[in-house]
């Protein structure tokens, strides 16, 4: 987990260790130290003939799409992506004329000649509301097995779109949006207390941006993921139900979960933990813009999970109460974080 500031860049390596297949999920604000890093990272491991099998940009939000952007419109041959997942215009209302043409994103697409949604036949990247939910097998043996967005996500966000890809900064010429309002603080001065902030009620995001990220199990020799972007609760429920009816199971395991919306208790509902059997929690964002995660998210956790293990890509105020010994022994839950001065987290499965 790249330290993408409140945003989300990761980076995801697998099969042979010294020359890795490659998946890029979003690439964070932009910010100067995780292009940097994400820059390192491709010359060290990438080539025109050894392209990453895939890069994700889950959905419009800047810090998502932002260091994607930077990659696609620096001078130069451009990263090596064999293809790119993202859903623009074109894949909401197909042959419509889009409210905002000139979108930054899906021009830097074309203009690099890359591949984009290669794997849906071109087509928007979406679960069918009905029949086996999609599987894509990428070189290297990795399979993908799609979650997120259903076809209703993508038809509320397209009325949206023009505003949302203004604040999302893929307007040419157009001025940044102020920035948005911090969230409630749910700290306190107080010592946390988790069984009382797990039991309130759960209420559902409202984005439509959020509602139409790309997410995704990823599963490979034996080691599993859950990708989310910012998705909904609900949404991510409802696919791995699917998931679970498909293989004969209860509750389908993986090794690791990437907390939706960096930790929002907004979407990480009671229903969705039901569902999952996962020892591994992991949560990207510096907390600075929106004070995530939010302790609510993380209480339903550790309230309602055995053992688990926490893991941040930023020491911050909002990961830093999750570290007490007195919260760790009650709930049996451990915590992970960077290196002291470091950012960013690496997880190997």
């Amino acid at each position: 987990m790249l330290p993408a500031e409140h945003g989300d860049c990761l980076w995801v390596e697998y099969g042979d260790p010294g020359r890795p297949s490659v998946l890029l999920i979003d690439g964070g604000t932009g910010a100067a130290a995780t292009t940097g890093r994400l820059g390192r990272r491709i010359a060290d491991r990438l080539g025109q003939d050894h392209p990453a099998a895939l890069a994700v940009v889950t959905h419009v939000d800047a810090d998502h799409i932002t260091g994607v952007l930077d990659l696609l419109e620096a001078p130069g041959g451009g990263p090596p992506f064999a293809q790119v997942w993202f859903n623009g215009w074109e894949h909401l209302a197909p042959g419509v004329r889009g409210p905002v043409q000139g979108e930054r994103l899906g021009d830097a697409i074309r203009r690099r000649g890359l591949p984009w949604n290669a794997s849906f036949d071109g087509r928007a990247v979406v679960v069918a509301e009905e029949g086996p939910l999609p599987v894509v097998d990428l070189p290297g043996d990795l399979r993908l097995t799609l979650l997120s967005p259903s076809p209703a996500q993508l038809a509320e966000l397209q009325p949206v779109w023009e505003r949302e890809v203004r604040e999302a900064g893929l307007v040419p010429g157009a001025a940044p949006p102020p920035p948005a309002p911090a969230a409630p603080e749910v700290l306190g001065e107080g010592p946390l207390d988790p069984e009382k902030l797990a039991a309130g009620r759960f209420s559902g995001d409202p984005s439509e941006a959020n509602g139409s990220s790309i997410a995704f199990l990823a599963e490979h020799d034996g080691a599993s993921v859950l990708f989310t972007g910012d998705a909904f609760a609900g949404v991510l429920a409802q696919g791995l139900r699917r998931l679970a009816a498909e293989r004969g199971t209860r509750r389908v395991p993986v090794d690791a979960f990437k907390v939706s919306h960096h930790g929002s208790r907004n979407n990480l509902s009671p229903e969705l933990l039901d569902v999952l059997d996962c020892p591994r929690f992991l949560f990207s964002t510096n907390g600075r813009r929106y004070r995530h995660p939010d302790a609510v998210a993380v209480s339903r956790i550790v309230v309602g999970t055995s053992a688990a293990e926490l893991l941040f890509n930023y020491r911050t105020r909002y990961t830093e109460p999750w570290e007490e010994p007195r919260l760790r022994r009650r709930f049996g839950y451990q915590t992970r974080y960077p290196a002291d001065g470091a950012s960013g987290l690496t997880l190997q499965l």
